[in-house]
C-alpha cells in the first residue's frame, strides 16, 4: 500500500493527473456516424450495425488537471529537479499554483463491443470493458509547508485526497424512437469492482515545536483490494513504542501476497471484489418546422449507480497529535547532486511519513456511488446546408470534491455517409483546450481518431515513452477505434 499511495501522491505533488472512465470523446457528440455516440448519450445510434474487436476497438485515455509537469520539474545543469530544489524560488513555484491543485486520469480497455439495428427500427449495444479512474486533490498550503517549512509558525492543511477505482463493466442498451421527433435511450450496466482506494485528510494542522512539527489530522483511508491485506505495526513488529501497534504498517502492505494453498488465494481474491449496477438514461428531441427546424435538443445522465465493495479495510487518523521531523534528504542546496529520482523517492517517502493512520476495521462490505456524468447538447443545422452544424454541449462530473465541469462549442460537418469531421473548443474547470475528431464509416470497416485537448507544448521527449507529454496543464485525451460496419446506413425509426 506504501508503494500504492506513494505513487498516487507522486502524481499529485510531480504532475497533479479528469478522472469514470471516458469511453468516447466529447468532440464526437454531434457526428452521427461516430460508432460509439451512445457512450455520450443511450438516446444516440450508430448509423451501421457493428461489432468490434478486443483492445482495439475503442480506446481511450484522458488526463485533465489544472497544473503540470512545468509546475513541479524545473531544468537545472543540464537535468531536472524538483520545485524543492534551493535554485527554485518560492515566489517562483507557489505563484503557479491555485488554492486546490487537482489532477484527474480515465483509462477505458475495451473487451468487446457490438451494436446491432433491429428490424423495428431500434438500436441495441451490448459491450464490456475496463476501466480505471483516478482522482487527486493537493491543497495550496501543503506546497507552502514542504516549500516555505519554518517560515510561519503553523499551516493549515485542508482537502487533501486521492480516489482510485478500477472495474468491469458488462453493459446492455437500446434506443428507439418514440415519436417523430422524440427519442429516447437506456444502458444498464453490471459492474465488477477490482480495486478501490480513498483516502482522504479533512483537516490537518502542522504547528511548529522546537526542533519538531507536531501534527494534527481528521482523515480516513477506506480501501478494497483483492488478495491484500494492512497489517499494523503491532503485527510486523515494526512498532518503536505501543502508541504505534495500531498504525498501518505501509512497507508491509506488499508482503500479503503469500497464500497457504490455492483455495486460501481464492478466497481473498473474491470477498476483495465489488459488485453493483448502473443506468444510463436519455433523451433527444428533432425540432423539423418553423424558425427552429434543424434545432436539435438532447440530455443525458451516465453511470447513475454504485459498487459495493468487500473486504474493506477503514482506518483513521490518530486522535492525538504525532511529531513529524521535516522533509529529509531532499535537494534544498542548489549544488546537491541528487538525481530526479532520489529526490522523487525522497520525496515520497516524506509524503508518507508526514500522514498516520490507524487501523478501524476490516472485512466489512462499503458501497459507494460511481462518478456521474450529465451531458445536456443543442446542435444547430445550417439551412443552407443541412450537413454542417454548429453545436454545444456541457457536460458536468459529480464526483465530491473531485467534481468539474466544461462547456464545449463545435462546428461539424458530415458531407457524405462515410465521412464525419467536428472541432471543437472547451471551457473547463481545468481551462481551455481545442479538440477535434475524424470519422470514417465505410460499409465492412470503420475508423476514428479524436481528442478533446490537443497539446500546443510538449516536453522533450521522454526516455522509454518517445514522446513528450504537455508540459503546462496536463490535459490530453486520446481516443481511436477499429470497428467492423455490418449494415447499411439507418436512422431511428427506420423498419428494415
Amino acid at each position: 500500500m506504501k508503494k500504492i499511495f506513494s505513487i498516487m501522491l507522486l502524481l499529485s505533488a510531480c504532475l497533479v493527473y479528469k478522472a469514470g472512465a471516458q469511453e468516447a470523446v466529447n468532440s464526437g457528440y454531434f457526428v452521427e456516424s461516430y460508432n460509439y455516440r451512445h457512450n455520450l448519450n443511450p438516446a444516440f445510434a450508430s448509423t451501421r450495425s457493428y461489432f468490434a474487436l478486443p483492445f482495439i476497438g475503442n480506446f481511450g485515455l484522458t488526463t485533465q488537471s489544472n497544473v503540470g509537469i512545468s509546475t513541479f520539474l524545473y531544468p537545472y545543469n543540464g537535468q531536472l529537479t524538483t520545485f524543492m530544489n534551493g535554485a527554485v524560488s518560492a515566489d517562483e513555484f507557489l505563484g503557479k499554483l491555485g488554492k486546490n491543485n487537482k489532477l484527474g486520469l480515465d483509462l477505458s480497455m475495451p473487451v468487446f463491443s457490438v451494436g446491432s439495428w433491429g428490424k423495428k427500427g431500434g438500436f441495441t449495444t451490448v459491450g464490456m470493458s475496463i476501466k480505471a479512474d483516478m482522482s487527486f486533490n493537493m491543497p495550496y498550503d501543503l506546497f507552502d509547508f514542504m516549500k516555505n517549512a519554518g517560515a510561519k509558525q503553523s499551516y493549515d492543511i485542508s482537502n487533501l485526497g486521492a480516489r482510485a477505482r478500477t472495474y468491469a463493466e458488462l453493459s446492455i442498451g437500446h434506443a428507439r424512437k418514440i415519436t417523430d421527433r422524440l427519442n429516447v435511450g437506456a444502458k444498464l450496466k453490471i459492474l465488477v469492482g477490482l480495486a478501490y482506494l480513498d483516502a482522504n485528510i479533512d483537516k490537518m494542522q502542522v504547528r511548529m515545536g522546537e526542533d519538531q512539527w507536531s501534527v494534527n489530522a481528521e482523515g480516513s483511508i477506506n480501501a478494497s483490494v483483492p488478495m491484500l491485506t494492512f497489517p499494523t505495526k503491532g503485527e510486523t513488529g515494526a512498532a518503536t513504542d505501543p502508541s504505534q501497534n495500531n498504525e498501518i504498517d505501509f512497507n508491509a502492505i506488499g508482503d500479503s501476497f503469500e497464500f497457504n494453498s490455492a483455495g486460501e488465494m481464492f478466497s481473498s481474491l473474491f470477498s476483495g471484489l465489488g459488485y453493483g449496477a448502473a443506468l444510463d438514461l436519455g433523451a433527444t428531441y428533432e425540432f423539423d418546422s418553423g424558425l427552429l427546424k434543424g434545432l436539435n435538443l438532447s440530455a443525458a445522465i451516465l453511470d447513475l449507480g454504485f459498487i459495493s465493495w468487500g473486504n474493506t479495510v477503514s482506518a483513521v487518523t490518530s486522535p492525538d497529535p504525532w511529531v513529524f521531523d521535516g522533509f529529509e534528504d531532499l535537494s534544498l542546496d542548489s549544488d546537491a547532486g541528487n538525481s530526479l529520482n532520489d529526490e522523487i523517492n525522497s520525496l515520497t517517502d516524506n509524503l508518507t511519513d508526514m500522514l498516520k493512520f490507524e487501523k478501524q476495521s476490516q472485512g466489512k462490505g462499503k458501497a459507494n456511488m460511481l462518478a456521474c456524468t450529465i451531458n445536456i447538447g443543442a446542435e444547430y443545422e445550417m439551412p443552407f446546408y443541412r450537413k454542417l452544424s454548429v453545436g454545444f454541449l456541457s457536460s458536468t462530473r459529480i464526483q465530491g470534491p473531485y467534481s468539474h465541469s466544461e462547456g464545449r462549442f463545435s462546428l461539424n460537418v458530415e458531407p457524405t455517409k462515410w465521412f464525419g469531421f467536428s472541432t471543437s473548443y472547451g471551457i473547463s474547470t481545468y481551462g481551455s483546450t481545442w479538440g477535434a475528431i475524424v470519422n470514417f464509416s465505410f460499409p465492412g470497416i470503420g475508423l476514428f481518431i479524436g481528442t478533446d485537448s490537443i497539446p500546443t507544448q510538449l516536453t522533450a521527449p521522454i526516455k522509454g515513452l518517445g514522446i513528450g507529454i504537455p508540459c503546462n496543464n496536463l490535459n490530453f485525451n486520446l481516443n481511436f477505434g477499429l470497428t467492423f460496419n455490418l449494415s447499411k446506413v439507418r436512422h431511428l425509426g427506420e423498419k428494415q
